[in-house]
């Protein structure tokens, strides 16, 4: 039974679970969901490496079955050296 025949007003819809991690390093700060948060810590990443705005853009992507945010932004492109995570989570959403 689809979710159509169960409920014929119901749409159907997608879920994307994003994940993402980096190691810290010393110096700050550190950038959670495009803030700098004060601290004695960076988080490590080719990009701005927010590991908030990743796992949105992962989310994003995979509920949309496009991939995810290494494949869209890859770490051996020179363009993403240091690239706003915001930047990318608007480029994903587009």
């Amino acid at each position: 039974m689809t979710n159509e025949t169960a409920n014929p007003r119901s749409i159907p819809f997608r879920v994307g679970l994003g994940h993402d991690t980096h190691r810290l390093a010393d110096g700050g700060p550190l950038r959670i969901g495009g803030i700098d948060v004060p601290h004695d810590k960076h988080a490590v990443g080719h990009s701005d490496a927010d590991v908030l705005l990743h796992a949105v853009t992962d989310a994003l992507l995979g509920g949309a079955a496009l991939g995810d945010i290494g494949e869209m932004f890859p770490n051996t492109d020179p363009a993403n050296r240091g690239r706003d995570s915001a930047e990318m989570l608007g480029l994903a959403y587009d």
